[in-house]
């Protein structure tokens, strides 16, 4: 796990050398959030696994690998060295003119293929739902102690760690609030905020422990995120039927400059509601997760 968050280090500095900085927060942002799923998950497996595979199968297994990464690289040759016309010039010339955005990557993500990520928060809600069926009623029988002897301890969190988390919470939400207001025209959108907020609430799972953290937020045992992930997709997708009432095709965006008193000339555009369903999909799903992998493993004791 240590060598795959190096790789998504290089990846998300690779994207940054290649003036993607919304590919970079995000694959930064996901690395955070994988890899503290990750690691719960891990905690679930035993120490120990039985030998499954003899040598023979697995030389076959290797050899299957080797032809499917193998298949897949040459593949991918083909398709990036063949000539071909790219559309990237229609969305940089039309993204402010026909989508009310000058961030092209948030207006293809929200307008453009709008119903691509609608397909692709859905998704998301289903596999976290699907998480959360798999481990209902799960419980992890772990040894009193380590290999050790020391005993397990749930409730052992640093003062300074509960200290940072009090103080990171706001500062994240609120940066999550800019990274979301400024997506359509500057790097960011719901995507990225999203991220922000579920790392920030992870931050609060690890320092406050799975119990207090839920019981502060009114997590009623992860009830209130299968919710969350309810209203993603139902926001989102209010948002393609309001076209309709103006006789205009599923998702079909509208954007304005209207002056409001004190602030004066605001750039907005619907779109902003569909990104704000791909943000609350993102946050419950992220803690849907979290919170089912964390009740797996609460009995610590045999």
């Amino acid at each position: 796990m240590v060598l795959v968050g190096v790789v998504g280090l290089v990846t998300a500095l690779t994207f940054l050398a290649f003036s993607a900085p919304d590919l970079a927060l995000t694959q930064l942002s996901v690395e955070v959030v994988s890899t503290a799923l990750l690691l719960m998950g891990t905690a679930l497996l035993p120490q120990t696994t039985p030998r499954e595979s003899s040598a023979r199968r697995k030389a076959r297994d290797a050899l299957l690998a080797l032809a499917g990464g193998g298949g897949i690289a040459w593949i991918t040759r083909l398709m990036l060295t063949r000539d071909h016309d790219s559309i990237a010039w229609y969305f940089l010339e039309n993204s402010v003119s026909k989508g009310g955005g000058t961030n092209a990557v948030n207006v293809i993500l929200v307008d453009f293929r709008g119903y691509d990520t609608f397909g692709e928060i859905t998704v998301l809600g289903i596999a976290a739902v699907g998480v959360l069926a798999l481990l209902d009623g799960f419980r992890v029988r772990k040894p009193a102690t380590d290999a050790q002897g020391r005993p397990w301890s749930l409730d052992g969190q640093p003062l300074m760690l509960q200290v940072a988390a009090r103080i990171v919470l706001p500062l994240a939400l609120v940066a999550s609030v800019y990274i979301f207001w400024r997506g359509h025209n500057l790097p960011g959108g719901g995507f990225i905020a999203g991220l922000v907020t579920s790392i920030a609430l992870v931050l609060q799972y690890m320092a406050l422990g799975q119990d207090r953290a839920e019981a502060l937020l009114r997590a009623a045992g992860g009830r209130r995120y299968t919710r969350w992930i309810g209203s993603g997709p139902a926001i989102a997708g209010l948002t393609g039927l309001g076209a309709f009432a103006f006789g205009r095709p599923f998702l079909t965006s509208a954007f304005g400059h209207p002056v409001v008193p004190v602030l004066g000339e605001l750039p907005l555009a619907t779109a902003a509601l569909f990104d704000l369903g791909v943000y609350v999909t993102v946050v419950g799903a992220t803690m849907l997760m979290l919170s089912a992998l964390g009740a797996a493993g609460k009995e610590a004791k045999a």
